[in-house]
């Protein structure tokens, strides 16, 4: 991620004030679920976001989610969730949770949104994605033993299960406190997005 592309992502944000606080319309901005899904942890007010690596959308939000999450309070916690909408979804939410078995997110999540929509790298199996994990220094034996492992597997689906729960019907989508969701086309933009989310955190704070 480079400095000029955060740079320009930070003053999109910033001229992303068109919809206002007191405007915003529940079923028009954003979503109540019927059926709350349960949060990591009660005390917090949860936010994820529904991501997919091979979404250009994401990747253009990536530097300013990055910019976003840093900004938050103590009392919100983030978690990235990769979407599972059909098994074509599959191997993103597996490349996901390796580099998250592997420790290698911070590090590598916003390489490979880099290495996808820049580059355009396709990772059509298991042999590319190592490959790649290996060239930046990441032991292959151990990513294809965390490619196969349980722990990878359940996480994968348990994406698939949520992503029928939060009841999304694309990404990138925000999800507040598992009661809420908005994405680019409710909220007006892909930068409107986080204006909504921040008046749904601030909802779930009082």
């Amino acid at each position: 991620m480079t400095k000029t592309r955060r740079l320009l992502a930070v003053f999109l944000l910033t001229l992303s004030t068109t919809i206002f606080a007191n405007s915003y319309v529940e079923g028009k901005h954003y979503i109540k679920l019927d059926k709350p899904v349960k949060t990591a942890n009660k005390d917090k007010v949860e936010v994820r976001e529904l991501f997919w690596y091979y979404c250009p959308h994401c990747f253009n939000i990536e530097p300013i989610l990055h910019d976003w999450v840093e900004k938050f309070p103590s009392n919100v916690d983030f978690i990235r969730q990769p979407a599972v909408f059909s098994d074509r979804w599959v191997n993103g939410a597996i490349f996901y949770y390796v580099l998250e078995q592997l420790g290698e997110v911070d590090r590598l999540h916003g390489k490979l949104f880099d290495a996808i929509h820049l580059h355009k790298d396709a990772f059509i199996d298991q042999e590319d994605f190592v490959e790649w994990l290996g060239d930046h220094n990441v032991d292959k034996d151990k990513a294809n033993k965390a490619f196969k492992s349980f722990s990878v597997r359940v996480k994968v689906n348990k994406s698939k299960i949520n992503t029928v729960k939060y009841r999304t019907t694309g990404v990138p989508a925000i999800v507040i406190n598992g009661k809420y969701w908005t994405d680019a086309s409710h909220a007006g933009g892909e930068f409107n997005m986080f204006k909504v989310a921040d008046y749904l955190i601030a909802k779930e704070s009082k």
